[in-house]
């Protein structure tokens, strides 16, 4: 699958929210709604869009003190993720080469204790090098309260998750046609909808895109970071330094559109003085992991 700049907003939009804000995007490029809906369904058509999977904002269920965490690990073929992160949401494969200076997986999860988390994974069969970040906390006074039947409602969302495409699910979400919809839609989050604790997020295989690639550089360098952030703009593509790996390898991404770009980016890096490049990374999946969420909403049944 080819892909360009309108293509490459729409996919950051769904994987950020779920969905896309289709006024705002029509205002900013200036193409229209149905060329939308066309460039997703391309998506689905081409496995780039690989279906869709469940999230629930357990803080706001469960009540009380939570973490939402990312854990970048190296790992080998004996990792089981879903048999030991608890409340996963979302995993996150790189291909990575050499091995040892990327994370090969990143997981997404929820947490009441990091510490907790941290001595777990580094525990799990399979686990080579792992390290835990915390993205955001949350400290849920008051539960929010769910009736039974929005629990029912949920459990007929997941079950027909496998047969949705995009333009079911936006049409429920912001024309919906029955009162279960119109329920449902009110459940959902959004930036209308702050205390909505459903999300439903596209499964994505990097793989398939053929002219665009988000890749990661691991480098080392006795530079500051001020002045590696300064190079790494000075280059001309959307970089972005995130952090060390093994307190070691600075992660550097860039967005590459072909061989030329990812050409310009190794030459230019490896040019300098005081850097050195020593391995990268490039996205390939991006999965859904809900299967447990099966098990939990029956538990509110």
């Amino acid at each position: 699958m080819i892909i360009d700049p309108i293509d490459l907003k729409l996919i950051r939009l769904l994987e950020l929210h779920g969905h896309i804000p289709i006024n705002e995007v029509i205002a900013k490029f200036h193409i229209t709604e149905e060329e939308i809906f066309l460039r997703i369904k391309n998506f689905e058509s081409s496995g780039f869009i690989r279906g869709y999977g469940m999230k629930l904002f357990i803080p706001a269920i469960a009540g009380g003190k939570w973490y939402w965490g990312c854990i970048v690990c190296e790992t080998t073929s004996q990792f089981k993720p879903e048999q030991s992160v608890a409340c996963l949401e979302e995993i996150v494969e790189n291909v990575t080469f050499p091995t040892g200076v990327c994370p090969d997986k990143s997981l997404l999860f929820y947490t009441q204790s990091l510490h907790d988390a941290y001595k777990t994974i580094n525990k799990t069969s399979g686990i080579k090098y792992a390290e835990i970040y915390k993205i955001d906390a949350y400290n849920v006074k008051v539960p929010r309260v769910i009736l039974k039947t929005d629990w029912v409602l949920i459990k007929r969302l997941y079950q027909k998750l496998p047969k949705y495409t995009y333009t079911l699910l936006h049409r429920m979400l912001f024309s919906p046609d029955n009162d279960d919809e119109v329920r449902l839609s009110q459940l959902f989050w959004r930036k209308k909808n702050p205390q909505g604790f459903v999300s439903v997020f596209p499964n994505i295989n990097w793989a398939v895109i053929k002219n665009y690639a988000h890749l990661h550089l691991a480098v080392t360098s006795s530079l500051r970071i001020k002045e590696l952030r300064s190079i790494v703009n000075k280059l001309g593509f959307s970089g972005n330094i995130t952090s060390r790996f093994k307190k070691r390898y600075i992660q550097i991404e860039f967005n590459v559109w072909g061989f030329s770009d990812t050409h310009t980016v190794f030459e230019s890096l490896s040019s300098m003085p005081r850097i050195n490049i020593e391995g990268c990374s490039y996205a390939y999946t991006n999965s859904i992991y809900h299967e447990w969420l099966e098990e939990y909403i029956d538990s509110k049944l």
